[in-house]
């Protein structure tokens, strides 16, 4: 083993409290979660942002020494990556996400760039020199909680959509009049700009899949994604909130498991009001059908950027007998459909 100065910490970490010195080891386990520290090959003309455990925005240089955790991504418009089979000192991985997750490139939409090489220097170890791991700082298991609280569910038929904008304007809304908001994030890769923007405008915390050890839910377990799902939710509740927001990262269909935690009965019975961010109008038929036939749920509001003009919303109504309003403005339709459905109030 031995002790190595950091440049620089990721937000990925920031459940870790870790310090500026580590100490590492060389046998590196190829495990999701596995925190780990690299070096930077380049970053002149790569994916070179940063976003630092405090959250700021940042960038990455060309040698700078920073933790990183092992972890994949499935991103079809960003990065995709994997964990290799084995990971040595030397070894050239990539920069996946701003966060600090690091792996092995499988695919790569050109528009976005080209990513980051890192070299692996080594495994960050602990007091008594064991590898250490994203799941050793998460929350703990705690039981069921019965009690029934309103939860409003932002999906989208891909990412980038408006989920988050909608998010914020219900999240305000309520805070203004008096309610305790919280919200969850089940699904996507480990980034913490969206959890600050529903801070921002009103929700009390954002707890998400990092907060339960993942640095992404595209591992290809199922079982572990719906676990944490229910955890989260538990740990929301556990807060005594008057609403949870739940806004799921990515699209409906994916590798991120969102149709799959929806399709667990437990977890879809307690969404309260379904909302739908979406960009065009193949898009919105596809979700109502599937959620209905795969689900059981119905959509309740459609938003995003089919819906931010009159003609969009009117055609939606026509197409698909579902209600639309723009979040680029005041959401006074959405307000309303949501106290009438959620709090049994009148206009």
């Amino acid at each position: 083993m031995k002790k190595i100065k950091l440049d620089k910490i990721p937000s990925v970490f920031r459940n870790v409290n870790l310090p500026n010195e580590v100490w590492i080891d060389n046998q590196i386990p190829a495990e999701e979660g596995a925190l780990i520290v690299v070096q930077a090959e380049e970053n002149s003309g790569k994916k070179d942002v940063f976003e630092f455990v405090g959250g700021r925005l940042g960038i990455v240089l060309k040698g700078d020494i920073f933790a990183g955790v092992l972890g994949y991504r499935k991103a079809p418009v960003e990065f995709a990556g994997v964990i290799p089979k084995q990971v040595k000192v030397g070894d050239q991985l990539y920069l996946l996400c701003e966060s600090g997750v690091i792996g092995e490139i499988s695919g790569v939409y050109e528009a976005w760039g080209k990513p980051m090489k890192v070299k692996v220097l080594g495994v960050i170890t602990g007091e008594k020199g064991q590898s250490l791991n994203l799941k050793n700082y998460m929350l703990p298991k705690i039981e069921p909680i019965s009690r029934k609280v309103p939860i409003i569910c932002l999906l989208a038929t891909r990412m980038d959509s408006g989920k988050t904008i909608m998010a914020c304007k219900i999240a305000h809304y309520f805070k203004q009049h008096k309610k305790k908001v919280v919200a969850i994030k089940p699904t996507g890769v480990s980034y913490q700009q969206d959890p600050y923007r529903l801070i921002d405008n009103g929700t009390e915390f954002v707890l998400d899949f990092t907060d339960m050890g993942l640095p992404s839910t595209c591992n290809g377990n199922v079982k572990q994604v719906i676990e944490s799902t229910i955890n989260l939710i538990d740990h929301a509740k556990s807060a005594n909130p008057d609403l949870i927001l739940m806004e799921f990262g990515e699209g409906i269909i994916g590798e991120y498991h969102v149709l799959d935690i929806l399709k667990h009965k437990p977890i879809s019975k307690q969404l309260s009001f379904i909302v739908l961010a979406a960009n065009d109008f193949t898009g919105v038929y596809g979700a109502k059908e599937l959620l209905k036939k795969e689900c059981g749920m119905e959509i309740d509001l459609v938003t995003g950027p089919i819906a931010n003009s009159s003609l969009g919303t009117a055609l939606i109504k026509k197409y698909f007998q579902l209600e639309a309003e723009s979040n680029r403005r005041e959401i006074n339709k959405t307000i309303t459909a949501i106290n009438r459905k959620v709090f049994s109030k009148k206009d």
